[in-house]
C-alpha cells in the first residue's frame, strides 16, 4: 500500500494542525484519516530527537469496548488491517524522502526490527505493542507509540496525542480519557492533540457534541473541507463524502466495480444504513438522551447572563449564588426543588437544587446549587436560605412550592419539611408512587418518575425553558436516557447521576403542580 499523492483537503489538515494545538478531523470514512495522522505523526517526529507521539486508536479497543459494538469482529480486523497499512507506509515513505532512518520495535521487549514484514507491523499494531522511531543518529531518535484507548494509562502519557476513531469509544470512556488527556498537552506548549473519526450514531457521544455545528450551517462540496468551531471551541474540520469527491476521491459500484458518482452512490439503496453519519456527516438529533441536545444548547445559550449552575465548595461561593438569584429574580412564579444527598466524597451524588422562575410560557433555572455537605443542618439552613431570598425580591412574593425528592432520603425530607414548613409548602415526592389520576395521553398510571420525566423533558424539548449556561449542567442532563418508557442514568466517576436533572423536574412540577389538582403529600 503505498500513501499516493495528497489530496487538497488532507494537505489543508496538515497546515491546520501544525498551526493549532488542539483540532478535530471530521471526516467521512475511507478519505484517509489514518493517512493523515500518520503524516502528523512523521511532523511531529521529524521536528527534534526525543519528542513522542501517542497514537490511541479506538480501532485497538477489544471486548465490550469494541468500537462502541458498531462493528463486527470481521469488520473491526479489517480496520485495525487497513489502519496499520495506511500508517506504515506513510512513515516509510515519509521517512525516505527525509533521509532519515526508520525502524520498528517491540514496546514490551524493546525488540528492535531491521526490517519488518507487513504482517509483524499488523501484530504488533493490534497488539498495541508496536513503537515506531525515527532515528537522527545511531543513538538518537523520535517514536511514536501506537496504543489502545485507556484512561487508567492515559494520565501517564506525555506528547502529542493523535485520537483516531474518537467518536468509536463508548461514552462513558470518552470523557474520562478527554479529561485524563487535557492536563497533558496542558504542560508543554509543543505537544498537540488530533481527535480524528466520522460521526457515532449515539446523540449522547461527546464527539457528536463536540462536532456538532451552528443551527443551520451549510457545507456546500468544497475541495479543501470545511472549518467551523464545535461546541466547545474546539476547531473542527469538516470533510464529507461530497468534500472528498470534490478533491477527486471515488467510491466504486458493489457488483461490477464500476466507479460510481456521489449522487450514484447515495442512491443505492445498499448504501442507506449508516449514509447521514459515516459518510454525510449529518448531525441527527433524537437518540437515546431524554433531553435533546440542540434545545439544551438553544436554551443554554439564551440563558447567559440570566441563570446559574453554580458548584458550591464552601459559604462564600453560596453567598455569591444567593446574590445572583436575589440579582435576576423578577415577579414571575417561582417553584423549587431538591434532590437531596447527605453523604461526602468524591463519587457521591451531591445536592441539587433548582429554582424556577416561570414568565409566561417560558421558565428560567435562575440558579442550580450544587453541593455535597455532610450535615443536614448545613443543608437544612441553606435550604431555607434559599427560600427567604425568593421572598425577600422587591415583587412576586414568595416561591409557589417547594418539592423535596423523598424516595431514598425520607427521614431527612420528613425533618427538613417540618423545619422549613412555617415560610412555604412543602411536598414529598416519593418517584415510585403511582400518579392519580391518570393523567392525560396515559393509558395507564404511570409513576411519577416517569411521568414528571415526561412533563420536564417535554418542556425542555419543546423550547419552554432558559437553562444555565455551564458545562456540568449539560453534561449532567444528557446523562438521562429514556427506555422502554423509563427513566435511567448510570452514575459517573464525578459524581454525576442526572441529579440537576431530577431538582429541575421537581421545580417544574413545583411550578405546574399535580395532574387533576392531586398531589403526592403535602406538609
Amino acid at each position: 500500500m503505498t500513501r499516493g499523492a495528497r489530496r487538497i483537503y488532507q494537505k489543508v489538515a496538515i497546515a491546520a494542525a501544525r498551526r493549532v494545538r488542539a483540532m478535530a478531523f471530521f471526516w467521512a470514512r475511507q478519505c484517509r484519516k489514518s493517512t493523515t495522522l500518520g503524516d502528523i505523526s512523521f511532523d511531529q517526529m521529524s521536528a527534534e530527537p526525543g519528542r513522542t507521539v501517542i497514537a490511541a486508536s479506538a480501532s485497538l479497543l477489544m471486548g465490550t469496548e469494541l468500537v462502541s459494538k458498531t462493528l463486527s469482529a470481521t469488520e473491526q480486523a479489517q480496520v485495525v488491517t487497513r489502519e496499520a497499512a495506511a500508517v506504515q507506509s506513510t512513515l516509510t515513505e515519509s521517512a525516505a524522502e527525509g533521509s532519515l532512518q526508520f525502524k520498528c520495535a517491540d514496546a514490551e521487549s524493546g525488540k528492535v526490527y531491521q526490517g519488518i514484514s507487513d504482517k509483524d507491523f499488523t501484530d504488533l499494531y493490534r497488539s498495541s505493542r508496536l513503537e515506531m522511531r525515527l532515528y537522527f543518529t545511531r543513538t538518537s531518535y523520535s517514536r511514536t507509540l501506537v496504543i489502545s484507548p485507556n484512561p487508567a494509562t492515559a494520565r501517564g502519557w506525555t506528547g502529542t496525542v493523535l485520537r483516531d476513531e474518537a467518536g468509536f469509544t463508548r461514552s462513558e470512556l470518552e470523557r474520562e480519557l478527554q479529561i485524563a488527556v487535557k492536563p497533558i498537552v496542558d504542560t508543554d506548549p509543543t505537544f498537540k492533540l488530533i481527535y480524528a473519526s466520522n460521526l457515532p450514531s449515539d446523540d449522547r457521544h461527546p464527539f457528536f457534541e463536540m462536532t456538532l455545528p451552528e443551527p443551520g450551517a451549510e457545507f456546500p462540496p468544497k475541495a479543501d473541507g470545511h472549518f467551523y468551531r464545535g461546541q466547545n471551541g474546539l476547531l473542527i474540520h469538516r470533510v464529507s463524502l461530497a468534500d472528498a469527491y470534490a478533491a477527486g476521491h471515488q467510491l466504486y459500484d458493489m457488483q461490477e466495480g464500476k466507479p460510481l458518482t456521489y449522487e450514484q452512490f447515495c442512491a443505492d439503496p445498499a448504501n442507506k444504513l449508516g449514509l447521514n453519519g459515516s459518510y454525510r456527516l449529518i448531525h441527527e438529533l433524537g437518540g437515546s438522551a431524554a433531553i435533546d441536545l440542540l434545545s439544551l444548547t438553544t436554551a443554554q445559550r439564551r440563558g447567559i447572563g440570566q441563570c446559574a449552575c453554580v458548584i458550591i465548595d464552601n459559604d462564600l461561593d453560596f453567598e455569591h449564588a444567593l446574590r445572583f438569584l436575589s440579582e435576576k429574580l423578577t415577579d414571575g412564579a417561582v417553584g423549587i426543588g431538591i434532590d437531596p444527598a447527605t453523604t461526602t466524597g468524591d463519587t457521591s451524588n451531591p445536592t441539587s437544587v433548582t429554582v424556577a422562575e416561570r414568565r409566561g410560557v417560558e421558565r428560567f433555572q435562575r440558579v442550580v446549587f450544587i453541593w455535597k455537605v455532610y450535615q443536614p443542618r448545613v443543608a437544612r439552613e441553606r435550604f431555607r436560605r434559599i427560600a427567604q431570598t425568593v421572598s425577600a425580591r422587591p415583587a412576586g412574593g414568595p416561591a409557589r412550592r417547594l418539592c423535596i425528592e423523598a424516595t431514598s432520603e425520607q427521614y431527612f425530607a420528613r425533618d427538613t419539611a417540618d423545619e422549613l414548613r412555617d415560610m412555604i409548602p412543602v411536598e414529598l415526592v416519593d418517584v415510585r408512587n403511582v400518579v392519580k389520576p391518570v393523567p392525560a395521553g396515559y393509558q395507564r398510571q404511570p409513576n411519577y418518575k416517569t411521568w414528571l420525566g415526561d412533563l420536564y423533558s417535554t418542556a425542555v424539548n419543546d423550547n419552554r425553558y432558559v437553562l444555565p449556561p455551564e458545562t456540568y449542567f449539560k453534561e449532567d442532563h444528557r446523562l438521562v436516557i429514556k427506555t422502554g418508557g423509563t427513566y435511567q442514568c448510570e452514575p459517573q466517576a464525578d459524581g454525576k447521576h442526572g441529579d440537576t436533572v431530577s431538582s429541575g423536574q421537581l421545580a417544574e412540577y413545583a411550578l405546574e403542580g399535580s395532574p387533576a389538582g392531586y398531589y403526592a403529600e403535602v406538609i
